[in-house]
């Protein structure tokens, strides 16, 4: 079993800014208002190298949570030099192939941001790759030839690149490896499967590769921190791993409204009241 700590102490806002790289720093300060109470828990456990299990509910910034980190590491590397051109930093492990798309989406888009509006210099491009079994052949072996930074994976995608021996070898320099969704993951045949997988990436990699686990409510966490370390080689009933939960209840707070265009529906024909709706969405999106 693993030594489990859970996180109570919150990092205050200019502190965690000043753990960032400028580029990074700059970026979040001019996109998001502060961190939520999630991210002060996580992300200085992270930045400090520690496997983290993120529990905490939708819309709580979980993703950036898990990445912010990374993003920081690879953009001050990009940045001076060091990072290497074709090796696999992190893997991004989701059992879902939609949420594997949106995650692509939602990294390229900060990376490039950061890259053309806040990098002093043109540094190394930070690249992010996707293989699911919807990934063209042609695609992965393009990805066999210049492995991204990132990669998005699912269980199944992994285990088969990792029966090849061309893939292998490219997570030598693997640093994190992030898991989403654990809580539909852990119980299951799909867990099972990926732990198997995950021994298998631990037996061809040398040095230590940060665990960070996204999960919803489930209980018991312990378990699901178990699940998250028990493929490290290091884990022993000896020397057990340590790992840090950071678990924030309670759902978000909903500002809702009953939009009515008129007090009788019968008196307005359909298409009128479609309009008026789409145009308040409109709106209120706007706002």
């Amino acid at each position: 079993m693993p030594e489990i700590e859970y996180v109570e102490e919150l990092m205050p806002t200019e502190e965690l800014l000043d753990t960032l790289c400028p580029p990074v720093r700059n970026w979040f300060k001019d996109t998001f208002p502060d961190f939520t109470e999630p991210q002060k828990m996580a992300i200085p456990r992270i930045l400090n190298g520690e496997h983290v299990l993120l529990c905490s509910p939708t819309g709580s910034g979980k993703t950036l949570t898990a990445f912010l980190s990374i993003i920081d590491d690879l953009v001050r590397r990009s940045m001076d030099g060091t990072l290497p051109k074709k090796s696999i930093q992190c893997v991004y492990i989701s059992p879902i192939k939609a949420l594997a798309n949106d995650i692509q989406r939602n990294l390229i888009g900060p990376l490039t941001e950061i890259k053309e509006n806040y990098m002093p210099k043109r540094g190394r491009d930070i690249m992010v790759g996707l293989r699911t079994g919807d990934t063209p052949q042609r695609d992965r072996e393009r990805m066999l030839r210049n492995p991204p930074h990132i990669l998005i994976t699912t269980p199944e995608s992994l285990g088969l690149a990792l029966a090849s021996k061309r893939f292998r070898p490219l997570l030598t320099d693997l640093k994190w490896m992030v898991i989403d969704e654990m809580h539909s993951l852990v119980p299951s045949k799909r867990g099972t499967h990926l732990a198997l997988s995950l021994a298998l990436m631990d037996s061809v990699i040398d040095s230590p590769v940060q665990r960070i686990g996204i999960s919803a409510t489930m209980e018991p966490l312990s378990a699901v921190a178990e699940f998250l370390v028990a493929s490290d080689p290091r884990e022993s009933d000896t020397e057990p791993q340590r790992i840090a939960i950071a678990k924030v209840s309670g759902s978000r707070r909903l500002d809702l409204d009953i939009i009515l265009p008129a007090p009788r529906f019968s008196s307005i024909p359909v298409k009128e009241i479609l309009e008026h709706n789409v145009d308040r969405i409109k709106e209120i999106v706007e706002a």
